[in-house]
C-alpha cells in the first residue's frame, strides 16, 4: 500500500518518550505492542485503496470533567488504538460519566485540485467529537460499535495541521449498546473501555469515488451480485467490476444503472467457501468519472457460499450450508484482552485464537455481544470459520432505546454484509436489553426480510414467546409455544437453549425452528499464575479445578452427551467458551492465551465424533424403562458406606453382606432444597458403594442409546458388569440424563442376569444418590 507521509518533526516529537504499557496482565503479543508497530495494517480489506496514512501511534491526552474548552494542558501520551482502561494505552485508568476524554496530534496533508481527504475512526466509545484545527469537522458521532467517517478536505491546510477529539463514555447510564462492559466488574461482566478503541487513518479519494457496495453470491446459479453505492458526478460514473483468482481476471461486468447489481457469472466449476476450504474470490472495482478522466480503484474479496434452514432425509430441521446439513460445532467468544480488553493486540494475536479453535475441531464462533475491527472477519474469511454474530446489548431501559437500538443493529449489519464467515444474525441475548413481545418480534421479522442471505437466531436464551407465552425455565419443561401469532413464525430461524446442567437439554425438534443449544458448558478449570483474578470462577462451581486431565475428561463426557442431542434433532452448540474472560475461567485458553488448557486432538476427535453421530440423522424413537428412579422394591439396592475389595463392581462379587433398601440415598439437608432429591436411605458419609441386580432378555437389536437418569452429589462412577460405562464429576440439582452410547452398553450387557454398580463420593455440603435405567429404542 501507499502511505502518505508523515513529517520527520512528528514522528520525532511521537516517540522520543520513553513510552511503556501501564501494569497489568500481558499476552505474547502485547508484550511486543511499541508505539512503532501498533495496528500498521490496513484497516479495511474488502474495501482498500492505496494512498492512506496511518494515525495511529502515541497521542497527547489529558481527561478533565466539563471542561469549558479543548484543554491547553495535557497529562501525557496515549498509544492509539486501545482504550484508556487498557494496559496497551500506557495509562490504564477508568473514565467516569462526568468525564471528558481528550485527544491530540497533528498530521501533514498536502491534498490536490480534485481530490477529498477523508478521516476514518475504525471505533470510539461513546459519544466523539472532531475537531480539525480547532473547527468541528462533523455532527458528535455516538455509538461504541462501528467506524464512522468525515470528510476533512476543506478544515485542512497544506502542512502540518491539528486534530483534536473529545470522548465522553457514559457506559450504562445511557441508551447505547455497551456489551458486557460495566462500571464495577463482577461474574460474567467485564472492566469498561472508553475512547479511541481503533485505528484513525486518512485516506485520499477522487471527487467522484465509490462510497460501499454490497455482495450477494449465488451458488446455484454461480453468479455474485454486486450493488455499488457511490459519491459525486454519478451522472458521468461508469464502473468495472472484475473478479479474480490467482491474479487472473475470471469474470467482469460494468455498471449499466444506479441502484442494480452488476451480476457477474462466475466460470464452472465454482469455488466455494466453506471451512474445511475458505476459498475466496479477489474483487477490483474501478469507479470512473468519464467527464473529469479520474479513477477510484477499489480492492475487496468475496466468498460463495449458502446458509438455509431445510428438513433433513428424516424431516428434521437442521442447517443446511453449501446444500449439506452441516450440525454446527462452535464456541463463546467474547473477544476480551486483558491488554487490549476490546482492542486486540495484534493481527497474529486474533488468528491465534481463530486458529487455536480450529486445531480443536470448532467449525463455528459465536461472536459474543461484541463487534470485533474489520481485521478480525477478515482472518475468519481467510483462515475458515463460521460466524454467529450478537448484536451487542444494552441495559437502559429496552423501550427507551429501542429506536437506537434498531439504529445499531442496522449499522452493524450493513457495516458486516459482505463478511462471508457470518452465517446468523443474533439480535437478542438472555433477555438483555430486550423488549416486550411485539417489539422484539418486530426486530426479528424486520432482520430476516433485512438479509435473506443469513439466518436468524430466535431471542438467544431467555423470552422466546412465540405467541405469548413468557419463556420457561428448563425444569418448569416448558419452552416456546405451538401457536404463532401475527406471522411470527417467519420472525427466526432457531429456537435457543441456555443450559449450563452437567447434562444439558435441548428444545423439542419442531416443524417450525431448528433446536440450538446456543450456550452450554462453561466448565472451570484453574491454572495458576495465569488468573485475572484470584476470585476466579467456572460454571456449575468448577473454579476450583486444577486437573487439566480430569477437566478435559468432562468436555469429551459433555460433547458426548451433546452428540446423543444430536441424534435426537439438535441442529448445534455453542460451548462456552474460547478463553478465560477477566474472573471467569471457564476457557479452553487461559486469558493470557500462554496456556492450552487441553489437547486439541483429543477435542477434535470427540467433535469429529459428535458430527458422525449427527449425520446418522435424527430417527423416530421410543423410550423402554428398564429400571425406575425411586424403586420401592426394598431390596432393590444393595449397599455399604465401608469401602469393599476390589473387585466389588464384578458380577462375581459376593454382596451377601450389604444392607438393601429401596431407591434415594442422602442427608444433610438435600430434601430441603431440591423436593426431587426423596430420601428412602440415610446416607452422609464420605462415599457410598451399590450394587443391584436386573434381567435383560436381550439387548435390544434397534438400541440408539442407554440413558441412565440420575441425580448425583456428588462424584459418580457407574458400572456395568465391571465395565465403566459413566464416569462423572461434581454434582447435580436434580435428575439429569446421561446418554451411554449403544456401543458401550452392548460391550458390557449381556442376554439374562446384569449388575449395576455405583460409587459416590461425597467432599462437602448435601449428598444425594438414585438413579433410572431406559433404552432409546428405533421405531
Amino acid at each position: 500500500m501507499k502511505r502518505l507521509i508523515l513529517s520527520a518533526a512528528l514522528c520525532a516529537a511521537s516517540f522520543c518518550g520513553a513510552w511503556s504499557a501501564a501494569p497489568g496482565m500481558k499476552t505474547p503479543w502485547g508484550e511486543k505492542v511499541t508505539p512503532e508497530n501498533a495496528w500498521r495494517e490496513y484497516p479495511r480489506p474488502q474495501m482498500a485503496r492505496d494512498a492512506w496514512l496511518n494515525l495511529n501511534g502515541l497521542w497527547e491526552y489529558a481527561v478533565t470533567a466539563e471542561s469549558p474548552a479543548i484543554p491547553e494542558k495535557w497529562d501525557g501520551e496515549i498509544l492509539v488504538p486501545f482504550v484508556l482502561e487498557s494496559s496497551l494505552s500506557g495509562v490504564g485508568r477508568p473514565l467516569q460519566p462526568n468525564e471528558t476524554l481528550w485527544y491530540r496530534r497533528t498530521f501533514d496533508a498536502q491534498v490536490k485540485p480534485g481530490e477529498r481527504l477523508l478521516m476514518h475512526f475504525e471505533q470510539a466509545d461513546f459519544r466523539a467529537q472532531v475537531f480539525v484545527n480547532r473547527v468541528e469537522a462533523m455532527v458528535p458521532h455516538e455509538g461504541g460499535q462501528m467506524p464512522f467517517s468525515v470528510d476533512v478536505t476543506d478544515l485542512v491546510k497544506a502542512g502540518a495541521n491539528e486534530l483534536v477529539v473529545a470522548v465522553w463514555d457514559p457506559t450504562n447510564d445511557f441508551i447505547g449498546s455497551t456489551g458486557k462492559q460495566v462500571f464495577k466488574p463482577h461474574g460474567c461482566m467485564y472492566t469498561r473501555s472508553s475512547g479511541l478503541g481503533g485505528t484513525v487513518w486518512l485516506e485520499t479519494v477522487p471527487e467522484t469515488h465509490l462510497v460501499d457496495y454490497k455482495v450477494a453470491t449465488d451458488i446455484d446459479r454461480g453468479t455474485v451480485d454486486v450493488t455499488l453505492e457511490g459519491a459525486g458526478d454519478l451522472k458521468h460514473a461508469e464502473a468495472r467490476v472484475e473478479v479474480c483468482r490467482a491474479g487472473k481476471v475470471v469474470a467482469s461486468g460494468e455498471l449499466k444503472e444506479w441502484g442494480r447489481p452488476v451480476t457477474v457469472a462466475l466460470p464452472r466449476p465454482v469455488a466455494l467457501w466453506s471451512p474445511e476450504a475458505p476459498e475466496l474470490y479477489d474483487l477490483v472495482i474501478t469507479f470512473r468519472d468519464a467527464a473529469k478522466g479520474t479513477r477510484d480503484v477499489v480492492k475487496g474479496y468475496f466468498g460463495m457460499r449458502k446458509i438455509e434452514l431445510r428438513k433433513d432425509a428424516n424431516g428434521v430441521l437442521r442447517f443446511f450450508f453449501n446444500n449439506a446439513p452441516r450440525f454446527l460445532i462452535g464456541t463463546l467468544d467474547q473477544g476480551w484482552w486483558p491488554d487490549g480488553l476490546l482492542t486486540p493486540p495484534s493481527d497474529e494475536a486474533m488468528a491465534y485464537d481463530i486458529l487455536a479453535l480450529k486445531k480443536m475441531g470448532f467449525d463455528m464462533m459465536r461472536k459474543h455481544i461484541k463487534v470485533e475491527p474489520r481485521r478480525y472477519y477478515y482472518l475468519c474469511d481467510k483462515l475458515g470459520l463460521i460466524l454467529l454474530q450478537d448484536m451487542p446489548s444494552g441495559f437502559a431501559d429496552a423501550q427507551k432505546r429501542y429506536g437506537f437500538y434498531r439504529r445499531e443493529l442496522k449499522e452493524m449489519m450493513d457495516h458486516l454484509q459482505k463478511v462471508p464467515s457470518i452465517a446468523m444474525w443474533v439480535p437478542y441475548n438472555e433477555g438483555w436489553g430486550q423488549p416486550g413481545q411485539f417489539l422484539t418480534h418486530s426486530t426479528l421479522m424486520w432482520t430476516q426480510r433485512y438479509d435473506p442471505t443469513r439466518l436468524v437466531d430466535g431471542p438467544s436464551g431467555a423470552h422466546d414467546w412465540e405467541g405469548g407465552d413468557v419463556w420457561k425455565k428448563p425444569q418448569d419443561g416448558g419452552g416456546p409455544t405451538k401457536h404463532l401469532p401475527l406471522g411470527v413464525e417467519e420472525a427466526a430461524h432457531a429456537v435457543d437453549k441456555h443450559d449450563y446442567a452437567t447434562r444439558p437439554r435441548m428444545w423439542p425438534v419442531n416443524d417450525r425452528r431448528a433446536s440450538f443449544l446456543g450456550e452450554f458448558g462453561g466448565i472451570g478449570c484453574r491454572v495458576e499464575g495465569h488468573l485475572w483474578t484470584t476470585n476466579a470462577w467456572g460454571y456449575g462451581d468448577t473454579g476450583k479445578d486444577v486437573d487439566r486431565r480430569l477437566v478435559q475428561d468432562k468436555f469429551v463426557s459433555l460433547m458426548e452427551h451433546v452428540g446423543g442431542l444430536a441424534m435426537r434433532g439438535l441442529a448445534g452448540s455453542v460451548y462456552t467458551q474460547t478463553t478465560d474472560v477477566e474472573g471467569e475461567i471457564n476457557g479452553l485458553l487461559t486469558y493470557d492465551r500462554k496456556v492450552v488448557k487441553f489437547n486439541a486432538a483429543a477435542l477434535a476427535a470427540v467433535h469429529a465424533k459428535v458430527r458422525e453421530m449427527a449425520a446418522r440423522g435424527c430417527v423416530p424413537r421410543a423410550t423402554k424403562a428398564v429400571l425406575p428412579r425411586y424403586d420401592p422394591d426394598p431390596a432393590a439396592w444393595a449397599y455399604t458406606f465401608t469401602a469393599p475389595a476390589a473387585d466389588w463392581m464384578q458380577p462375581g462379587f459376593d454382596d451377601a453382606a450389604w444392607k438393601r433398601s429401596a431407591g434415594g440415598f442422602g442427608g444433610r439437608g438435600i430434601d430441603r432444597d431440591h423436593p426431587a432429591a426423596k430420601i428412602a436411605t440415610k446416607w452422609e458419609t464420605d462415599a457410598i458403594w451399590l450394587r443391584r441386580r436386573f434381567t435383560l432378555d436381550a439387548v435390544p437389536e434397534k438400541l440408539l442409546e442407554a440413558t441412565l437418569e440420575m441425580f448425583h452429589d456428588e462424584d459418580a462412577e457407574v458400572y456395568l458388569n465391571g465395565q465403566l460405562i459413566l464416569s462423572v464429576k461434581g454434582y447435580t440439582t436434580d435428575y439429569v440424563q446421561f446418554g451411554v452410547p449403544a456401543e458401550t452398553f452392548r460391550a458390557a450387557a449381556k442376554k439374562g442376569g446384569n449388575v449395576l454398580a455405583v460409587k459416590v463420593v461425597q467432599t462437602a455440603g448435601a449428598q444425594y444418590f438414585d438413579l433410572g435405567l431406559s433404552f432409546e429404542v428405533r421405531r
